[in-house]
């Protein structure tokens, strides 16, 4: 009986110095995750999205090329140089072609270099994910090495296959 009993006591003991007295305070919810603002296109880049223009001017090295895609607005966007990217862009380390990669909630920055070319040359550009085609959309998954065999369509597919990706060997 007296086992019983100090056992009995030991539990309580201990049951009561684990809990804490509640205070009746309060506490807030974490705060929401803030949603990414996506920042406004350098003016190189600002017909994106637009609609398409009225006449097409053959890409120069000077002048942006400017793509129609889908429902008459402009698709993607190219410059032939590197350009500053948002601060966000990831690069990925071991590619062939010094890839970098920014994914916004609508658009993807790709800036590469052609490691294929006969001559030197670099890139940066934009595709608008909504307005480019699946070519298009195809086109920039090669200039970021990605091996995906279907167009990535939104922001979720080109973080998934970023976070896949593995350099050549």
């Amino acid at each position: 009986m007296r086992a019983f009993l100090l056992a009995a006591l030991l539990l309580a003991g201990f049951s009561l110095s684990c809990a804490s007295a509640d205070d009746g305070s309060i506490r807030p919810e974490p705060p929401a995750e803030t949603p990414k603002v996506t920042a406004p296109l350098p003016p190189e880049f600002a017909q994106l999205g637009e609609p398409c223009p009225a006449s097409q001017e053959p890409p120069t090295s000077a002048a942006p090329s400017v793509w129609c895609g889908k429902d008459g607005r402009v698709g993607v966007v190219t410059v032939y140089r590197r350009t500053a990217l948002p601060e966000d862009a990831q690069k990925l380390t071991g590619s062939m072609g010094n890839v970098q990669v920014v994914i916004e909630p609508e658009r993807v920055w790709v800036q590469h270099t052609c490691f294929y070319c006969r001559q030197f040359t670099e890139e940066t550009g934009v595709v608008h994910l909504a307005y480019a085609t699946d070519e298009q959309i195809m086109q920039f998954q090669r200039h970021a090495e990605l091996e995906n065999q279907s167009p990535l369509r939104d922001a979720e597919a080109w973080r998934g296959a970023i976070a896949a990706w593995k350099p050549k060997q």
